[in-house]
């Protein structure tokens, strides 16, 4: 009897820890308006979208830019902004920073054009600013205090983000990466800005208002810091210690999930159980997520049939090695 018990406990667990189904009807962002997961897929916003609460509750970005114009080497990039913000404002840097008197020439990003239609050059890619003022401070023999957050206010909401309130990302795969956007990441918020604050109220978050928002770009003045404007979509510069609320960014490129075979699982040509049989892979193998299929219930385990690729490593039924990058189709209750 007893044995009997502890193997109906083993099977709870099992189905416990089954592949949940996803939050997200994509396998991963890609456009501008797609609501980001914390199991890495997501959902584009739409007129009429609805989100279940546990959807919200999972939501951790919405995708504001998608594309190689915020790039500084050309490199297609997905972009997404927290749903918190610090509305209340926070100093660029303090005055007793030492990058406050200094200008940092590395990660200046120079605007040109009128509002609304505005076009960058320089360092358009923000997410290592905080480290370029660091590198450029000691390269001139200056004193790096970057490691102080209560210098660098801003960069450290965003480099903290998973701290702040409701940013849904604290033990999430999103905890870290987030950053202070450059003024070409902040004006592509702001012109997109209709779509990301429908998303982002969708999804309980803080809208985008008309406040000066800082950015990591350095200004031509030593003492100054390119800030938007999100009333008009123009420009300013700002003395460093002013205080400007503040939003946080990240990439969301290449986040396909990876996953494991909880045991031996048919890899098919399609997403059905009468399509062909490529391999029966054995537990333990690694896959990655390609795209999500259609729903079913298999065994009693409501899941997605899913699109994957084989790892490196992974093995069959019979311990042959299965060729990385094989390409099929499996059905995702069996995989954790």
């Amino acid at each position: 009897m007893k044995k009997i018990f502890l193997i109906l406990a083993a099977l709870f667990v099992l189905s416990s820890v089954a592949f949940a189904k996803p939050y997200g009807e994509k396998s991963r962002p890609d456009s501008v308006g797609d609501i980001v997961f914390a199991d890495g897929t997501a959902t584009a916003w739409g007129e009429g979208l609805t989100l279940t609460e546990e959807q919200k509750r999972a939501a951790v970005a919405v995708i504001f830019y998608a594309g190689t114009g915020c790039s500084n080497d050309g490199e297609r990039r997905v972009l997404g902004v927290g749903l918190a913000q610090n509305h209340d404002g926070l100093a660029w840097c303090t005055e007793s920073a030492s990058a406050y008197e200094v200008n940092i020439t590395t990660i200046q990003c120079d605007a040109d054009g009128d509002a609304g239609a505005l076009t960058f050059t320089g360092d358009k890619d923000g997410s290592v600013n905080l480290e370029q003022i660091g590198a450029f401070l000691r390269e001139n023999g200056i004193p790096d205090d970057t490691e102080y957050k209560s210098l660098y206010p801003a960069f450290y909401f965003a480099k903290n983000y998973a701290k702040a309130d409701e940013s849904n990302v604290r033990g999430t795969d999103y905890a870290g990466g987030w950053y202070l956007p450059s003024l070409a990441e902040l004006y592509q918020i702001w012109k997109n800005r209709a779509t990301v604050n429908a998303a982002i109220a969708l999804c309980g978050g803080r809208q985008f208002g008309d406040y000066w928002y800082w950015s990591a770009s350095q200004y031509q003045h030593y003492l100054s810091a390119f800030i938007l404007i999100f009333s008009s979509g123009n420009w300013g510069a700002s003395s460093k210690y002013s205080i400007h609320a503040v939003c946080a960014v990240r990439t969301f490129n290449g986040e396909e999930k990876t996953m494991t075979v909880r045991e031996n699982l048919k890899l098919r040509s399609g997403e059905a159980t009468y399509t062909q049989v490529l391999a029966v892979m054995s537990a333990g193998a690694k896959v990655r997520i390609l795209e999500l299929g259609k729903a079913e219930t298999i065994d009693g385990i409501p899941s997605n049939w899913v699109k994957v690729e084989v790892q490196q490593g992974a093995k069959d039924r019979d311990g042959k090695p299965i060729k990385k990058g094989t390409v099929g189709w499996c059905f995702g209750g069996y995989l954790e």
